[in-house]
């Protein structure tokens, strides 16, 4: 029914989702109402003695709220208003809930709330998707947040941090949720991914057992450099198993008292599902082995009246990571790259080595003449490559002196466009015409003659093909071999090579290197920090003293003629 109600017979909204309000946008609100009046009418309910409840428009309220206060409507002005009469409880959450969404999109960590009370009271997610229009994962996806623990939800609608790094929050357990929101108070805001990729590949801690530690038989690695020095377990599977056996004696104990007990097995354990019990009333306990092997235990709870298919839908996060097939070691980029530079460096090494610079000279053009009447040079990708894939190694600084140098004897001057980083080469292969090249070319002394004749079929040899691991017995790994290619002699580890890499090979790297040993609390930092800090460290240590040896030493199998399929490094163990 629809009528009028004077402002001061309404009562303010009871348990409205909207908890997160827009001061500003209240007196623009308030503004636009005292201009051209209420646009939509509030909802209420009656509560007696003439008395109104507003179950939805709870900003609409408050901008008339704001309106009285200044002055400019008093108690007594009349209200459109629908009247819901005999609205039950749930009803009225509903209502509101589906206003507010279909209206001004709700803070999501209201829409969380909301949500989860709606299915605490027996809804379901299909009905909430059907009234407010939203996909099940989204609503899913805001359950998930309804988890958060007390802090990172207030920093949530504080703005302090984003919804992005709320939902990554939710696959860590409370504790791992608090400790990452104390980090942001001294390091400022991590990305979304390097909080997942923190809390889905961190090796577990000492600290995390609820066996005793004697059952445990494997090896234990201290960070000596952290913050609080932190012990882990190597042997992860070991430590899960050990933790699911002591989980379940846990469990075992409690139902000896408690009316129920739930163990869990949850990224973003559901509490949106349990209260607190009240006095005299069966009591249970829910503990949720998180996949990381932390456990929480909550004790004294009651279940809310949410339907078991809604308990059986919301079961898995959203955020969680789906099975995957087993992914490859090392990625098509990584793989290019370091095709790329064990390429520039083969070629740097021959031009040190004039014979076998025309060795392969030779070679190149009797292949040539097999395959084809004619010959045709094709410069290799290591030199075209763009300089984000190829980095600033000698290797390449050198080959460009040479191809520098013969650019100066044959007169080509600087190509146009071209640019500082491979400029020898730029001027060398985009010169003159052919008739000017001709004269030039006799100009040359014969010793020149020679270099440049070596030069340009060595500008074409490489890896055959950038995209593969080069493990077998192939001609490039034969020349490299049979010229005692030292790859560190001409590439460093930097930027470019670490970002490829996953944050657990970052820090493997670094601790095979002995960068771990300068670099305090390297693990606990984001990828980001840690590739930044740890490619400057391999460029120091190149300089450095004999402390830094196994760094200066270190090279990952995959920068070995034949490639060997791993990170590891034989130097790093002399």
């Amino acid at each position: 029914m629809r009528t009028e109600i004077a402002f001061s017979s309404l009562l303010p909204p009871k348990d409205n989702p909207r908890r997160t309000l827009d001061h500003s946008g209240i007196a623009g609100l308030a503004r636009s109402i005292r201009t051209d009046g209420l646009l939509q009418n509030l909802v209420v309910r009656p509560e007696g003695d003439g008395r109104y409840r507003v179950i939805s428009g709870k900003r609409r309220y408050l901008a008339f709220q704001l309106l009285k206060k200044q002055g400019d409507i008093k108690g007594d002005y009349q209200v459109p208003v629908e009247i819901k009469d005999e609205l039950a409880e749930g009803d009225a959450l509903r209502l509101a809930t589906v206003e507010n969404v279909q209206r001004e999109p709700l803070h999501p960590m209201d829409e969380a709330e909301a949500f989860a009370k709606l299915l605490q009271a027996g809804g379901t997610v299909e009905a909430i998707v059907e009234k407010t229009g939203l996909s099940a994962a989204t609503v899913k996806r805001r359950l998930a947040l309804a988890s958060l623990c007390a802090e990172a939800k207030k920093a949530l609608r504080a703005g302090t941090i984003t919804r992005a790094v709320a939902e990554a929050l939710t696959l860590g357990s409370r504790e791992q949720q608090r400790s990452i929101l104390a980090s942001l108070e001294s390091e400022g805001a991590p990305e979304p991914e390097d909080i997942r990729e923190m809390l889905l590949e961190q090796k577990p801690t000492v600290a995390m057992a609820v066996f005793a530690r004697e059952r445990y038989t494997g090896t234990i690695t201290t960070d000596l450099f952290a913050d609080e020095e932190t012990s882990y377990f190597d042997d992860a599977d070991q430590f899960l198993a050990l933790q699911r056996e002591a989980v379940e004696a846990l469990a075992e104990e409690h139902r000896r008292t408690a009316a129920w007990v739930e163990v869990l097995h949850a990224y973003a354990a559901p509490w949106w599902q349990y209260r607190e019990a009240q006095a005299e009333e069966p009591s249970g306990v829910a503990i949720n082995l998180h996949p990381s092997g932390a456990v929480e235990v909550r004790e004294g709870l009651a279940r809310h009246e949410v339907k078991a298919e809604v308990v059986e839908a919301v079961r898995e996060s959203p955020l969680a990571p789906r099975p995957q097939r087993e992914r490859p070691a090392f990625n098509a980029p990584l793989l290019r790259y370091v095709a790329l530079q064990k390429s520039a460096a083969v070629q740097a090494a021959l031009l040190r080595n004039p014979r076998k610079a025309k060795e392969v000279a030779t070679l190149l053009l009797l292949l040539g003449l097999r395959i084809d009447v004619g010959v045709r040079l094709s410069i290799h990708p290591c030199l075209s490559a763009p300089a984000s894939e190829r980095g600033a190694q000698r290797c390449y600084r050198e080959i460009d002196e040479h191809a520098a140098l013969l650019a100066d004897r044959l007169g080509l001057g600087a190509s146009n466009g071209s640019s500082p980083d491979g400029d020898g080469r730029a001027r060398l292969l985009s010169g003159r015409a052919a008739s000017g090249l001709h004269e030039a070319i006799g100009r040359l002394s014969d010793e020149d003659l020679d270099r440049l004749m070596v030069l340009l079929p060595v500008l074409c040899f490489g890896q055959e093909d950038p995209e593969r691991l080069d493990a077998g017995d192939s001609l490039f790994n034969a020349v490299a071999a049979g010229i005692g290619v030292e790859m560190r002699e001409w590439w460093t580890p930097d930027a470019v090579f670490l970002s490829a890499l996953r944050r657990d090979q970052v820090l493997a790297v670094a601790a095979e290197s002995g960068a771990s040993e300068h670099l305090q609390g390297l693990a606990g930092r984001s990828k980001k920090d840690a590739v930044e800090e740890l490619a400057r460290y391999f460029s120091a240590a190149s300089a450095a003293g004999e402390e830094h040896r196994t760094a200066r030493q270190w090279l990952p199998g995959l920068f070995r003629f034949p490639s060997v399929g791993n990170l590891g490094s034989e130097a790093s163990a002399t």
